[in-house]
């Protein structure tokens, strides 16, 4: 496996050396200092380790991503045999154990030195505020967490009515601490107002063992006595005192808080918003004042969204205070819903910086040669006759040409492959329309002609470009909007055969077929009867199908299952010969979204669905052999002709890039195709090729 062209994104949870090979997901949470220098961080599913000299970065416990088969994604066992959901907290104790706050299992969990994984207390899966020991009790979304001097663990959550902090003992006995942290309920905002809501309060402990919580309710800082009596230590209590406030401790305003920590002299510093909104780390001395060490500068922002490049603290989110007094924070790059990068960046007091971890993101929008060019979140693939890859780069509103030697351009610019576009070229190029981005990343699919015409679907639209004009070929909205079902009109796959004809699935469960005039007839599934039923054309049934390919000789496959809402049917891969038979290759349609290979329906599969963002995609090999992108995993599936499901490329739940001898390691994988013996994958911001058996 090797890069084509572009460079590979940021994102991601791959191990190894910092500054060059480490990559973090950018569901980064919660960190915090050993006593050793090692920061330990919440990233996604997983629990990582930063090493003290900030040289490599690896993997503590957890085994990756979301299984999303099952409600819990919970495991006790050492390093990758445990498994966490978001755990959003982490603190460490005196002698090296790293407690967490597994936010959607309702946990709290407990890392040994060693890496092994126990349960400390809660019900996994279980939602409340139930005291007792160990499993008896219950939590419900724990958000922070820190640990004392003698071992007991204190951990916050919050509510429509109550945000308490709770006790638990090194024996694993729970109790509440504090019923009610704050006096005022915060806000959850909503298209129809700001909802009340006592969100969770965050905590830290000094070398004492005293508790604080900084309140993003009411705005303030307080401190606990041994027998939970609170004491403001800076702020002031009163209904919309927030703000952006120095001084002594009665004067200091804060709007809210995103992270608190202490250093080793035993000060403790807040990371939150100032009254821009962009990030400031302030520092709370023993009598309460406060003095802001660090503010965000020159933060740029598109719809109300920083797209700062990475530097100047602007998305920082996160923090910890190392042993040298210095702030290390996260740092995450926006793309709409697409995955940039997450770095870990240090400050000094005075607002000096440097990058300690994670790999920058290398998006953008240049031409040129291999890694010199530039990609924004690469979708779809098709080949053109003459051998040109067109790549749908989703995040420049463009279609890009790659060739053989890695050669980069823009379809539509002087030196492009079509240094003009005409006709209805906005429609086929940036996918104008208020419902096209209803599937991101596949939400334009390409299919090339044998006479090299280049197809692709806008909302209900079949557009046909030819010698660089855009034409409308067919209109499907006459033939959806009939159906009343609750699922959005979408063509959302297409396909060409050998004689010229178009085939382009819906997501309200038909499959059409257009023939070279742009006549529009059914050719399998019904329009708004989802299910799953194999059959001759319109007795089959599809449950919102997705990507296709078609092989040499003109058999369509299919992904299905891009839903589980209207219809619970599982992903399937469904394949339809020239004459509209329906069978099912591969997948289990009475199975939930999952992982697993096998044979036929022993197989799993995981597509993503309509609202996710992420959606697999389909090729053939001249061998008959059929593959499947699945970002969700990360990996590459393929379904032999006797249909026997491998996964030949990347490894499960592991994001990153690692070239070399296969499986290696891909990030995402959203479009794919095949000529002669290679595959062509697009992964954000790059296009890697893959050599087959």
């Amino acid at each position: 496996m090797s890069l084509l062209a572009g460079n590979t994104s940021g994102a991601g949870n791959q191990d190894g050396a910092a500054l060059t090979v480490a990559r973090f997901s950018l569901g980064l949470g919660g960190m915090a200092v050993t006593g050793a220098g090692e920061v330990v961080i919440a990233d996604g599913h997983r629990i990582r380790k930063l090493s003290a000299d900030q040289e490599q970065v690896s993997t503590l416990a957890g085994g990756g991503a979301m299984e999303t088969s099952a409600l819990t994604n919970y495991a006790d066992g050492s390093g990758s045999a445990a498994r966490f959901s978001y755990p959003k907290a982490v603190a460490v104790d005196a002698a090296g154990n790293t407690y967490v706050a597994d936010t959607a299992n309702h946990l709290v969990r407990k890392i040994s030195t060693l890496g092994t994984v126990t349960t400390l207390a809660g019900k996994a899966g279980v939602c409340g505020t139930q005291n007792g020991a160990g499993e008896t009790a219950t939590f419900c979304n724990p958000t922070s967490i820190a640990v004392d001097k003698v071992g007991n663990v204190y951990v916050s959550q919050g509510s429509a009515t109550e945000n308490p902090i709770r006790k638990i003992t090194a024996a694993g006995e729970v109790s509440t601490f504090i019923g009610k942290a704050s006096l005022s309920a915060g806000g959850t905002p909503t298209p129809w107002g700001s909802i009340p809501y006592y969100h969770p309060v965050l905590l830290a402990i000094d070398s004492m063992g005293t508790l604080f919580a900084a309140d993003p309710n009411d705005h303030v800082i307080r401190k606990y006595t041994a027998d939970g009596q609170p004491i403001v230590v800076s702020g002031t209590p009163v209904p919309n005192n927030e703000g952006d406030t120095d001084g002594v401790a009665s004067a200091a305003k804060f709007r809210t808080f995103l992270a608190v920590a202490f250093d080793s002299a035993n000060r403790l510093h807040v990371l939150g918003p100032d009254n821009s909104g962009y990030p400031t780390i302030r520092r709370i001395s023993s009598d309460g004042s406060a003095t802001t060490l660090v503010r965000a500068q020159s933060c740029a922002a598109q719809d109300g969204v920083v797209t700062s490049s990475p530097g100047p603290l602007c998305t920082a989110n996160q923090m910890a205070v190392k042993a040298n007094g210095d702030f290390l924070v996260a740092e995450y790059g926006h793309n709409g819903s697409g995955y940039k990068y997450k770095q870990l960046r240090s400050y000094t007091p005075q607002g000096a910086s440097i990058v300690v971890a994670g790999i920058p993101s290398a998006d953008g929008a240049d031409d040129g040669q291999g890694s010199s060019a530039r990609f924004n979140r690469p979708g779809a693939l098709a080949f053109n006759p003459s051998g040109a890859l067109y790549v749908r780069d989703n995040g420049n509103d463009s279609i890009r040409t790659v060739q053989a030697d890695g050669l980069v351009r823009t379809l539509g610019k002087p030196d492009g492959h079509c240094t003009a576009v005409t006709g209805m070229a906005s429609e086929f190029l940036a996918l104008s329309g208020p419902n096209s981005g209803s599937l991101r990343y596949n939400g334009g699919p390409l299919a090339t002609d044998s006479s090299g015409s280049l197809y692709t679907v806008n909302e209900e639209r079949v557009l046909k470009m030819r010698d660089c004009q855009v034409t409308l070929l067919a209109d499907l909205k006459p033939f959806l909007e009939k159906s009343t079902i609750f699922m959005p009109n979408n063509a959302s796959g297409i396909a060409a055969d050998s004689k010229g004809n178009i085939y382009a699935s819906t997501l309200k469960g038909a499959i059409f077929r257009i023939d070279t005039k742009g006549e529009v007839t059914l050719f399998a599934g019904n329009v708004g009867t989802l299910g799953h039923a194999d059959g001759q054309g319109s007795a089959a049934q599809f449950s919102a199908p997705g990507s296709m390919t078609i092989d040499a000789a003109d058999n369509l496959y299919v992904v299905d299952g891009l839903t589980s809402i209207i219809v619970k049917a599982g992903p399937t891969i469904r394949k339809i010969t020239p004459s509209g038979l329906v069978s099912t290759l591969a997948g289990n349609p009475n199975a939930a979204p999952g992982y697993a290979d096998g044979a036929g329906n022993s197989a799993l599969f995981t597509m993503g669905n309509t609202s996710s963002g992420e959606t697999a995609s389909l090729a053939v090999d001249n061998k008959g052999n059929v593959y499947v992108t699945d970002p969700v995993n990360s990996v590459i599936r393929k379904i032999a002709t006797d249909g026997q499901v491998t996964t030949p490329v990347g490894q499960v739940w592991q994001y990153g890039y690692a070239a070399g001898a296969l499986p290696g390691i891909i990030n995402r994988p959203a479009g794919i195709a095949v000529r002669n013996s290679t595959m062509y994958i697009s992964v954000p911001n790059a296009v890697l090729q893959v050599g087959l058996p």
